[in-house]
């Protein structure tokens, strides 16, 4: 008869290695790219789609999605450092898919705001998104909302073992 330590110890293993797989996916900047190279017409995007980062897409779709922002803004908004912001404003910038204004009574206020060879990539990459989106539903709907509360709560409490260091007696 197998050991109940065996059992979790083989449980645990499976849980982490697709816990490394999806790490590992989303680190794959290459597989968004690739999806979006297929699926863009204009020549200009083409040519710089392969510069940038996944961060920057995704500065660029807060961008898109509010408008006009400050720099403060985005990286609140994103858990970014303003100096990581500035810096991916500044490249987004350079390749023209932002511009930036300020207003007249307020010259040290810098908003920034896509262009329309901004939007289009900002778009695409939405549509990208919702894609996943539409995939990962399909896959909570296989499962009832009491399975999908214990993952929920099981990857909390992993989350808040993994974010806090082992105390001494263990």
């Amino acid at each position: 008869m197998p050991d109940l330590n065996d059992d979790l110890l083989h449980l645990k293993h499976r849980i982490e290695q697709s816990m490394y797989r999806i790490l590992i996916r989303e680190a794959d900047e290459d597989q968004d790219r690739l999806w979006m190279m297929e699926r863009i017409s204009d020549d200009r995007l083409k040519k710089l789609l392969p510069h940038l980062s996944i961060s920057s897409l995704h500065v660029l779709d807060v961008i898109f999605t509010h408008g006009s922002i400050k720099g403060v803004d985005i990286s609140r908004e994103m858990g970014m450092t303003k100096g990581a912001v500035s810096k991916i404003t500044r490249k987004l910038l350079d390749q023209g898919l932002i511009q930036k204004t300020q207003l007249p009574d307020n010259l040290k206020e810098i908003y920034f705001s896509v262009t329309p060879l901004g939007t289009e990539l900002a778009e695409m990459h939405q549509v990208f998104h919702q894609a996943q989106e539409h995939r990962g539903l399909e896959l909570f709907k296989s499962y009832d909302t009491a399975s999908l509360e214990i993952v929920a709560d099981f990857l909390e409490k992993l989350a808040g073992l993994v974010s806090e260091p082992p105390h001494p007696e263990e």
